[in-house]
């Protein structure tokens, strides 16, 4: 098998291995698991979680950008033109950013349109993220089981050392 042929399923991250949470968690507690990726020994990137609905089928994710825009657009709602969001408890910032941060995951995430199968090569994988702006895919088999994802980094890991630093 050449370089060119090589699968999806060998680049990976198993669903379990990547962080994931039900769709009702709170922003908060996304923020938290999200903290801890970062601090982390293996930190996965982009920082993200899965969101699951109650019977486990993937609803879609949310990565440290989302929650970003939720804060900015909490925090500033177009009055601020700098990034001074240290509030006196009790004004409107702080009272903004408390609600955000206790509104369900579901609010922010970002639903998966496009999947990639386990047998496809991570050639194809690699153009469907670069056209979609894409930086996690999920993998499917048979187009239902969920085995995990892989990600813009992980494709770029692979093609660089196999190609830049053979």
């Amino acid at each position: 098998m050449t370089d060119q042929e090589k699968q999806v399923r060998e680049i990976i991250i198993d669903v379990f291995e990547f962080p994931h949470v039900p769709y009702w968690f709170t922003i908060r507690q996304v923020s938290g698991i999200l903290k801890k990726s970062l601090s982390g020994g293996k930190c996965l990137r982009p920082v993200a979680a899965l969101v699951f609905d109650e019977k486990y089928n993937l609803l879609g994710h949310i990565e440290m950008k989302d929650i970003l825009s939720g804060i900015a657009s909490a925090a500033f709602s177009g009055q601020a033109e700098d990034l001074e969001v240290i509030s006196a408890p009790g004004d409107e910032t702080t009272t903004a950013l408390k609600e955000l941060s206790e509104k369900p995951v579901s609010t922010l995430l970002t639903p998966f349109k496009l999947f990639a199968d386990p047998e496809d090569s991570i050639a194809k994988a690699a153009e469907l993220m670069l056209r979609n702006n894409l930086q996690i895919l999920p993998v499917l088999e048979n187009q239902k089981k969920l085995l995990g994802v892989v990600r813009s980094t992980d494709i770029f890991e692979y093609l660089s050392t196999r190609f830049f630093l053979a």
